[in-house]
């Protein structure tokens, strides 16, 4: 069984990906933009040649990464049905890092933070149905807990839904916190908030 790994040719999804493959042993199951094998590998090269050297990304490609082409966006990731149904069959564990952190555009966090993150838990919800899920993780945003100022923020009080947001990049990674917990209510979850000084606008 694998590890579904979104953002894996992103910022923080490389320094996932590379600690995966260097410290543990699943294969990982990778989605990635890209026309044609050969271009998705590159880009995953190039995300991850700062981690690993060549050959031992060469070693990993060829034994425990299995990648997927196809769009965060779109319905089952724009794959086709038997490459969907090989995804779900040997996921058992998913780390969802893609998001859009483009924080201007309402259009782009929406499409991109909301309707990607819906299909990552589809994935979760079809595979905890088929064989059980281990656990979902996804890298939200301090963000999350709105406009502040000199407050001792708790889990509890994290996200108020009265309170007004910084952008539309925070106003989304609040309704998808919202979303996993509402969707997959006995999964393990762990949710990670990194700091806003992270200020990427694509998503990987």
């Amino acid at each position: 069984m694998a590890i579904f790994l979104t953002g894996s040719t992103g910022y923080i999804g490389a320094h996932v990906a590379a600690n995966l493959l260097e410290t543990y042993k699943d294969p990982l199951n990778l989605l990635v933009r890209a026309q044609d094998p050969h271009e998705a590998e590159v880009r995953l090269w190039h995300a991850l040649q700062l981690h690993l050297d060549f050959p031992r990304f060469h070693n990993h490609l060829h034994t425990r990464i299995h990648i997927f082409r196809g769009d965060l966006t779109g319905p089952q990731f724009g794959i086709a049905d038997d490459d969907y149904g090989r995804l779900v069959q040997t996921t058992d564990s998913v780390i969802h890092c893609a998001a859009s952190l483009n924080r201007k555009s309402e259009k782009a966090c929406l499409n991109v933070n909301l309707r990607g993150t819906l299909e990552v838990v589809k994935v979760a919800l079809h595979a905890r149905d088929e064989h059980g899920l281990r656990r979902f993780s996804h890298v939200s945003t301090v963000a999350v807990a709105g406009k502040r100022s000199n407050e001792v923020v708790t889990e509890d009080k994290s996200i108020e839904w009265d309170r007004s947001d910084y952008d539309p990049y925070a106003r989304t990674k609040k309704f998808c916190e919202h979303m996993i917990r509402q969707l997959l209510p006995g999964t393990q979850k762990t949710i990670c908030r990194p700091s806003l000084v992270l200020g990427y606008s694509r998503y990987p």
